[in-house]
């Protein structure tokens, strides 16, 4: 079974929108052409629907047009649904088409394209705002269906664009369905900002408070994903098999870039990170911050069960950067919420790359032999400025967002230039385009990191030559780990004790430590008089990450303290049983 997973992703994330055989074109006139008329796209689709021949039937639209939606277009299951526009160029005329909602009263705008069969879209802009320029808490949902493949998702040259909580809670991209395979190549999700809930706002998503869904592959190559909440939310048991993001751009998340902590199979590579978790840590998560790009956790913590253990998964993370700018690290000291906190734990602090739980499962070193060797990270240039040369971000409405959201949590408005989407200006006025010398080699073979193919057009034809062997090299690296020496990052860069996780904990916790000299190590826990209640360990360790599981079934509810010795170095730190 894995190896079909593997096989089957592998080939979605190399192969472009397949070309149309067998088929008939339809084109659609558009908002403009067919004399301020809405709705010419639901009829067009509506009719194939009402003939039988929707699958066989691809919509073409026109470039620098308007498609006015009257009302949503479901796509029956077992039916697909193809939409395309010719490549959109760099004179204002050659815009792609842009699908968007009708201001007419009385329409539902709950899902602009309701999917209970496959959905395929090419060079084409979807607003999820409606005519007068309010944003409608639409999504693009796929459902379950009783087809045993489930449902496809194929976006290529795609524009998503100021798209908020979705009405299901979830985002622009909604699943419902128990097998979901989304493919997203050259596509931009632009301002998925929500003006009231710091964690909406996502390009892709399962709804609130939901269970039983599931995603067997997202891949994302050469895509773009400025201002967002979550990009990617997992919660209430559901998770995805297979994540990938190559050559991707992330820019201005609030709260958690990939979340949560489930994967199987994740890779994460060439790609840039900049101002991840604008939310910052506020002492949360009692000294284990989460990072800012993704986590790792324990299987024996997901409050689940995968059909997967620890040894199983295979999660790559190389050739990336991360950076947050010093106007935000500035703000997180300068602003009338941090001048009343009285506890420092609690004034928001930049997130780190990766929190010191992920660096366990991808550094731990024992006896010489990498404990997870299928779980790895290499030639990551952390702290490092991208240099974007126009980047997405209007500085003073997110520092009013992030106040609003640290007090009162008052509605504001943090998108960039949503004016610009909603008269449709082309070219957008935004360029993330890296002018660091040094990541503008940093990605595999040399190239440029980030999405290549909006910010580097350049580089783009000779990336997409080669792109082939650099997906097996990728492949590899994520199925067959990093096996030389000099690849691993499994010397710490410190003495380190990570806070408990959970704290508090009933009955049981997880200590994570580090230690950069061979010889003599012993962790062991007391009681508040100072009286040792349990040796965790006592003995030789060589230079590595370890962690060890403590069990307080024995012992009263209180605080406890748990103390590292490596040599003459010592960590003491607080941990709380509560029964």
């Amino acid at each position: 079974m894995k190896h079909w997973i593997t096989i089957a992703v592998f080939l979605m994330a190399v192969c472009p929108l397949v070309a149309f055989g067998q088929t008939d074109t339809v084109y659609v006139p558009g908002y403009y052409e067919s004399g301020l008329t809405e709705g010419t796209l639901n009829a067009a689709v509506t009719e194939a629907i009402n003939a039988g021949t929707l699958s066989s039937k691809v919509f073409k639209l026109k470039l620098y047009e308007r498609y006015v939606l009257s009302g949503a277009i479901t796509i029956p299951a077992g039916s697909s649904l193809t939409v395309v526009a010719d490549d959109p160029g760099s004179d204002p005329q050659t815009a792609p088409p842009q699908i968007v909602w009708s201001s007419s009263g009385g329409i539902t705008t709950t899902y602009n394209f309701d999917c209970f069969g496959d959905l395929t879209l090419k060079n084409v802009w979807v607003l999820f705002a409606n005519t007068s320029g309010n944003q409608t808490g639409t999504s693009i949902k796929f459902e379950e269906n009783s087809q045993p493949n489930g449902q496809h998702g194929t976006f290529e040259g795609c524009l998503f664009d100021y798209s908020q909580i979705g009405a299901d809670g979830s985002g622009a991209i909604s699943i419902t369905c128990s097998h979901f395979k989304g493919s997203f190549r050259n596509c931009y999700f632009r301002n998925m900002s929500d003006p009231h809930f710091r964690y909406y706002g996502r390009p892709v998503s399962f709804p609130f408070n939901t269970t039983g869904w599931h995603t067997d592959s997202l891949t994302f190559v050469n895509c773009t994903f400025a201002n967002f909440g979550y990009c990617l939310m997992q919660e209430g048991s559901e998770w995805s098999d297979y994540v990938s993001y190559n050559h991707c751009t992330f820019i201005n998340g609030v709260m958690f870039c990939l979340e949560s902590s489930w994967w199987h199979y994740l890779s994460i590579t060439n790609s840039v990170f900049l101002n991840m978790f604008m939310y910052g840590d506020l002492g949360e998560n009692n000294g284990n911050p989460n990072g800012g790009t993704f986590a790792i956790d324990s299987v024996k913590n997901f409050g689940f069960s995968p059909p997967f253990t620890d040894d199983q998964r295979h999660i790559l993370f190389t050739n990336s950067s991360y950076y947050i700018e010093p106007w935000l690290t500035d703000h997180y000291l300068n602003n009338p919420y941090t001048d009343t906190v009285s506890n420092p734990v609690n004034i928001p602090k930049p997130m780190p790359m990766l929190g010191p739980r992920t660096l366990m499962f991808l550094d731990t070193v024992i006896d010489g032999v990498k404990r997870w060797p299928y779980m790895n990270r290499k030639d990551l240039y952390d702290n490092t400025n991208p240099a974007l040369l126009l980047p997405p971000t209007d500085i003073p409405a997110i520092k009013r967002f992030l106040l609003a959201k640290w007090t009162d949590n008052a509605d504001t408005n943090w998108a960039f230039d949503p004016g610009a989407s909603l008269s449709q200006t082309w070219p957008l006025p935004e360029n993330a385009r890296v002018t660091n010398a040094t990541l503008r080699t940093a990605a595999m073979g040399g190239f440029p990191l980030g999405d290549l193919y909006h910010w580097a057009p350049g580089s783009y034809a000779s990336w997409k030559a080669q792109e082939a062997t650099e997906n097996s090299q990728i492949q590899d690296m994520l199925m067959n780990g990093i096996t030389s020496v000099e690849e691993n990052a499994g010397v710490p860069a410190s003495f380190e004790l990570s806070q408990n996780y959970p704290n508090p904990f009933n009955p049981t916790t997880m200590i994570d430590y580090a230690i950069q000299q061979s010889g003599p190590v012993s962790l062991k826990v007391y009681d508040l008089l100072g009286r040792e209640v349990v040796t965790l360990f006592d003995g030789d360790q060589k230079v590595g990450r370890y962690s060890v599981d403590f069990d307080g079934t024995g012992l009263a509810s209180g605080v406890y303290f748990y103390k590292l010795q490596a040599g003459s170095n010592s960590i003491t730190k607080k941990l709380v049983l509560m029964k």
